[in-house]
């Protein structure tokens, strides 16, 4: 707890020292403040008044004492209304930066770690109010805790049996008290699950992307029994506590603050009235300072109670910050070339955490302008392939060459910048269309660059007839103004980013599963233009696409199970031979039709002008 309170003020000093030292200051005034008008301002005008002082000499000291706190009021009032807006923003600020920096700093696998997703999502919620708040429960508590033993003091020189009062509180602060946190921070776990299923159905029914299945499929009754079923477990977890926060509540009031507060004003009446050892100064004094004990002692325990259940947040924080992956991003290596020679895979196996082994002693070897094709059934292992190969996992057994090199080796962010890839799933961001071409790389790409980028994947016209062009703002997320494209025209978006980039290599992950039997043709050519002389890589279904690959490889069940050319394979009369005639067979039906609906339309068109 003590070493944790340290983080805290070293993280706050980081971020804002004058935050950290302000806050120390209000603190003090404020506990100096209630003990000098209990304990000392109403001693001394009481001491005035019996000691027959004169009225200028009352004054004087009074407005002595006006003037001092004035200058404590305009400290206040700069502190509530500059400083505390101020590094609300810096600590909020620094914070966020250092948690997406460790957020991106992790490896992909860590996001497929339900407990690091966790940790990660418990971080975010919140994190700098809870920091803020941490810092103003430790100097309060500290502050407090002064004040409590410089107010006991003060009593106890009136009546040191009043000392017998203080046990009550502190069984109720240190053993109930303690005893709820731990009850609220085993519901915040319990139900974190719970909270996250909540917080996707909200997600999914009020983003833009499941409007239309929602409105033409049932799913969202389907959705809300799962919201219903996550609100009532919550519901759930917080009645199992429910007997004990009931009771662990009542007896920590009781004692922290009925026994103080009741049990000193019945001892201070009965001292005075019953056996007169009290004067009516000394038992105002008493029960000034019982009020301000009693107000101290509640700030004093809700800073702790609400310091103690912080710090299950801020560990969890402090866990998150300090977290080191297996797989840093920054992974420091040696630079790699800037020619790419060749790309390896040598006995390559992989499994998730866990999980089985989705690729299987898998090798094969591209050299320098060659075109590979990787094909296969769904589930075979291809994505993954490619996730291995720009090292966003590492292999569980084997190991991939680059330049003969094994790629751990090289430095990972140079590493990865030899590579240019477009992913089925990949996603469009609510920035210009020129943002989401060049994706702010460190040499910013001229427009003749975009353009060109944007003719090869066949969405320049679409783009110039826009009014804003190439600026044109994508989705409506942040702008009235902005275009919501097709899936297809997204999915030239996501092309026309790997053709802006001048990279060794070119990934291609199913680039056309959005487009249409001309629109992919057109966009297969771009891709066999714009991979000339570099190594292109590419995924697809569609075995009309792989003809022109100098090497191709089929993938079942995580092995490669054939590879060749497209003649070489088809000779073969394997399942690669299997595929593409089924495929062939298909397209042959599908044109037949097209051919067929176009003459009819055609035939009634006709038959309306004559």
């Amino acid at each position: 707890m003590v070493k944790l309170n340290r983080y805290i003020i070293r993280l706050a000093k980081e971020l804002s020292r004058k935050r950290v030292a302000c806050a120390a200051i209000f603190h003090f005034l404020y506990y100096f403040d209630w003990l000098f008008f209990s304990g000392i301002f109403i001693k001394q005008i009481v001491y005035f008044l019996e000691n027959g002082f004169s009225l200028q000499e009352i004054m004087w000291f009074i407005a002595g004492t006006v003037c001092v706190f004035s200058l404590v009021g305009m400290f206040n009032s700069w502190y509530e209304n500059c400083v505390k807006p101020e590094t609300d923003i810096d600590i909020y600020q620094g914070l966020y930066e250092r948690i997406y920096a460790k957020a991106q700093n992790a490896s992909l696998s860590c996001f497929e770690d339900t407990k690091f997703y966790d940790k990660y999502m418990m971080a975010l919620e919140d994190a700098d109010t809870r920091l803020i708040t941490s810092i103003d429960n430790i100097w309060s508590i500290l502050m407090g805790a002064v004040a409590v033993v410089v107010s006991w003091g003060m009593m106890l020189r009136v009546d040191r049996w009043i000392l017998l009062f203080m046990i009550a509180p502190v069984i109720g602060n240190f053993v109930f008290a303690t005893a709820l946190n731990k009850i609220s921070y085993q519901i915040y776990e319990d139900t974190v699950v719970y909270k996250r299923v909540a917080d996707y159905v909200n997600r999914m029914i009020h983003l833009a992307d499941y409007a239309k299945d929602i409105r033409l499929t049932n799913i969202f009754r389907i959705m809300e029994r799962k919201h219903k079923a996550s609100v009532d477990s919550t519901l759930q977890v917080i009645d199992s506590y429910k007997k004990k926060s009931i009771l662990y509540g009542w007896a920590y009031l009781f004692l922290s603050y009925t026994s103080i507060f009741e049990g000193v004003l019945f001892y201070g009446i009965y001292r005075t009235l019953v056996t007169k050892s009290l004067t009516m100064a000394q038992f105002t004094v008493l029960s000034s300072l019982m009020v301000t004990i009693s107000s101290i002692l509640i700030d004093f325990t809700e800073a702790l109670i609400s310091n103690y259940k912080n710090t299950f947040f801020i560990a969890n924080l402090k866990e998150f910050l300090e977290f080191e992956p297996e797989l840093p991003e920054d992974w420091d290596g040696i630079m790699p070339e800037e020619e790419i020679r060749s790309i390896e895979f040598r006995n390559v196996s992989f499994g998730y955490k866990d999980s089985r082994m989705i690729l299987k002693d898998v090798s094969f070897r591209i050299n320098a302008g060659e075109t590979c094709a990787l094909v296969g059934f769904n589930g075979a292992g291809k994505t993954t392939l490619v996730k291995l190969l720009l090292r966003l996992y590492d292999p569980t057994e084997g190991m991939i060459l680059v330049n003969d090199i094994d790629i751990r080796k090289y430095n990972l962010a140079a590493y990865r910048k030899l590579y240019a890839c477009a992913f089925q799933d990949g996603r469009i961001f609510a920035r210009s269309i020129r943002d989401n071409v060049t994706m702010q790389r460190s040499a910013p790409a001229d427009e003749a660059v975009i353009d060109k980028a944007l003719r090869l994947a066949g969405i320049e016209d679409a783009v110039q007839q826009l009014e804003k062009g190439i600026d044109t703002i994508l989705t409506k997320e942040f702008a009235d103004d902005g275009v919501v494209m097709s899936g297809g025209q997204y999915q030239k978006i996501l092309a026309a980013r790997a053709f802006a980039s001048d990279r060794q290599v070119l990934v291609f992950d199913e680039p056309s599963s959005a487009l249409d039997p001309i629109a992919e043709h057109q966009l297969y050519e771009s891709i066999a233009k714009a991979g000339q002389n570099r190594i292109l890589i590419f995924i697809s279904h569609r075995l009309s696409s792989t003809q022109s690959a100098q090497k191709i490889y089929l993938l079942d069940q995580g092995r490669i199970v054939e590879r060749g050319t497209h003649q070489e394979l088809m000779q073969l009369k394997g399942s690669y031979a299997k595929m593409y005639a089924t495929q062939a067979k298909n397209y042959q039906a599908a044109e037949e039709e097209d051919w067929l609906s176009g003459s009819i339309f055609t035939w009634h068109r006709k038959g309306e002008v004559l």
